[in-house]
Parts: structure tokens; sequence; C-alpha cells
């Protein structure tokens, strides 16, 4: 009963979460800076609050903490929001998001258009940084 419980509250939180992601994503124009910074740290924190994730960890590290593919995807999302927010634009993020989806690629056997998409976004943005 209680075990239960507890998988229903997670699987609560990570609907709220997916809800918050893709709030940000369909209203961007709409969307003010400070508001999506806000959304950004909400995201930020159900990862360090459900996975213990801290924004230092590597790729690997994450890869190891976050034992969902779809919230690990949503991870590396998280990174190209926040580069695409930000005025100092940290090439950091785009290659964590990039090893990311490249971690993804090389492990997960089911195919994913949005995981392409949002690797040819992040390779895009890469080169626009060159």
């Amino acid at each position: 009963m209680i075990q239960q419980r507890k998988k229903d509250y997670l699987q609560r939180i990570i609907e709220e979460f997916f809800a918050k992601l893709q709030e940000m994503d369909n209203n961007t124009e709409r969307l003010s800076l400070p508001e999506r910074r806000i959304i950004l740290e909400g995201c930020y924190k159900f990862f360090a609050d459900n996975f213990e994730v801290t924004k230092i960890d590597t790729a690997e590290e994450l890869a190891e903490k976050i034992d969902s593919v779809e919230l690990f995807e949503q991870y590396a999302k998280l990174l190209l929001n926040e580069y695409e927010i930000t005025d100092n634009k940290d090439k950091a993020l785009l290659l964590k998001a990039l090893s990311i989806v490249e971690t993804l690629e090389n492990t997960d056997t089911t195919y994913s258009w949005e995981r392409t998409v949002l690797r040819e976004d992040v390779l895009r943005l890469l080169e626009e940084t060159n």
C-alpha cells in the first residue's frame, strides 16, 4: 500500500515536471524571460530532489542517477533551454546535452524522432558558436 502511494506520488511529480517543460517549449514567445527562468529552476529542482542531480554532474554521472530514458532526454532539453535563455552562452551546456543524447543513442534501442531533432538543434547551436 505504501509502495503504491509512493509510486503514485512520483508519477504525479513526473507529470507535473513534463507539463512545466512542455509549457516552456510551447509558450516561448508568450512567457517572459523571468517566467522561463522560474520554470527552468523548478525543473532543475525536480531533478535535484528526486535524483540527487547537480548541475556539475557529467553526462555519465547523470546516466547513473537518472534511471528513466525519457527523463534523461528531458534533462538534455533542459540544458538546451538554459543555453537559449541565458545571456552568457556557455558552450559546456551544449556539449553536455550532446553527450547525453549520444549516450542515449548508444544505449537505448528504441528510435526517438524527438531525440534526433534535439541532437540536430544542439549541433546547429554548437556550429553557430564557432
